[in-house]
């Protein structure tokens, strides 16, 4: 436990008095010193009154040494406080100070009607507001405004040290279909940090991502962050990073160190849903939503998005409701049934190909069956008239009773008699290549 360190107030002119004495008893402030094995010119500190205050402990060894009799100080105390919670309390006070400074200035920050006025986002109006945060002694801010652009130069504290930034945004973002998905794929997958960007493995989304940035003045990286233990994926990356874990997999950050653009996402990721109610066509950003938190779910039809913040669950469902493509929240999802719905509104937006044919499947049976699906063809291909629990003992499975009840719904196989045994259909012959 750490101990407490009560420090004393004297009287000034007794405080002066009791340290010339030391001094005077051992003949110099440096004798002095190694008897209380504290620095000499502490020692001429106390007896200049540069400090104000006495470590208890510091006393206690001058009312040893008889320099001080405990009577006389008694009388020339003027109060005590314990050292630690001083400093706290000066510490909380600067906090409280500078947390309401930085309060006032984020309340000054423009409104985004202020901003937004389609098709264009006004980044330089935002920015005008916003750099009295940046503007701060040891960041050094600059700024040049371009024609079409801003070249930010500051510094900041990075792990090793003060690092100087430059970095280059557009004056204004055009309002279109890939900022919004982008905006919905940044909510759901962004890169941690002051690094603007995505985390994927899905190579479309990488490969979407990194144009974007490009587009938009961005010099970027990609950082590959991987467990031990697995095999390194065929990708390209600048930097590899392994994760100490014994399970896990791997993921590909694609950003830009750029900590200010961060900052403007996050700000508007604050006013989404003032965001989502001004734009023309919310169905992208739902889509980038989707590929980053998103999954088909064959067994119950339907189309999730994952989603915990209560918060963002509020906004989320109020406009999944007006593009009729919300039915509940289950806990952990946002959840529509509507298959074509999600068709017309949602898949011309997406870019995980997987994503894209599960759901295509989902809503006409149509494209490549998922690999579980095969593998039960497969094995009815070869095994005619089987039932349900066979088959599901067959692939060591629990159940697959759902899956051949889509398979059947889509013309897959077809069953017979009761308990129902299934058979291949001819669709279902030509999906396996025969």
């Amino acid at each position: 436990m750490k101990k407490e360190f009560l420090m004393i107030q004297l009287k000034p002119k007794f405080q002066k008095e009791i340290f010339q004495r030391l001094i005077s008893e051992y003949g110099s402030s440096i004798k002095a010193s190694q008897i209380l094995g504290i620095p000499a010119v502490s020692i001429r500190g106390y007896k200049n009154l540069y400090f104000n205050s006495v470590p208890r402990p510091l006393l206690d060894k001058l009312l040893e040494l008889k320099i001080i009799k405990s009577n006389e100080l008694n009388k020339n105390v003027l109060g005590s406080f314990n050292k630690d919670e001083k400093i706290n309390q000066i510490l909380s006070g600067g906090r409280n100070k500078r947390r309401k400074e930085f309060n006032k200035l984020r309340e000054a920050l423009p409104t985004l009607t202020q901003i937004m006025s389609p098709p264009y986002l006004d980044f330089a109006k935002w920015l005008e507001k916003y750099k009295f945060l940046l503007d701060m002694p040891y960041r050094k801010l600059q700024i040049k405004n371009k024609k079409n652009y801003i070249i930010l130069s500051y510094t900041n504290f990075a792990k090793t040290g003060f690092k100087n930034f430059k970095v280059r945004i557009p004056s204004k973002f055009l309002l279109e279909d890939d900022f919004y998905y982008f905006f919905g794929l940044w909510c759901g997958d962004r890169a941690g940090g002051k690094r603007f960007g995505i985390c994927n493995k899905n190579k479309n989304i990488l490969s979407f991502s990194e144009d974007f940035l490009k587009k938009n003045l961005q010099k970027t990286e990609r950082i590959l962050y991987m467990s031990k233990n697995v095999h390194k994926p065929k990708i390209r990356y600048d930097k590899k990073f392994i994760i100490i874990k014994e399970t896990g997999g791997w993921v590909l950050s694609v950003h830009s160190n750029n900590g200010v653009l961060a900052s403007f996402f996050y700000y508007l990721q604050s006013n989404l849903e003032e965001f989502l109610s001004k734009i023309n066509n919310p169905s992208s950003f739902f889509a980038g939503l989707f590929d980053a938190e998103g999954n088909v779910s064959l067994y119950n039809k339907s189309f999730r998005w994952a989603c915990k913040n209560q918060n963002l669950i509020k906004i989320y469902s109020k406009f999944l409701k007006q593009l009729d493509l919300y039915d509940k929240y289950d806990g952990s999802c946002l959840v529509s049934y509507d298959k074509k719905g999600f068709f017309e509104k949602i898949i011309p937006y997406l870019r995980n190909e997987n994503k894209i044919n599960t759901a295509i499947f989902l809503y006409a049976g149509m494209g490549e069956l998922p690999e579980e699906y095969i593998n039960i063809l497969r094995y009815i291909k070869q095994n005619q008239s089987k039932t349900a629990k066979e088959i599901a003992k067959a692939l060591k499975k629990n159940k697959v009773y759902s899956e051949l009840k889509l398979l059947k719904d889509f013309n897959y196989i077809l069953s017979r008699g009761y308990p129902y045994k299934f058979k291949i259909t001819p669709k279902g012959l030509r999906s396996l290549g025969a």
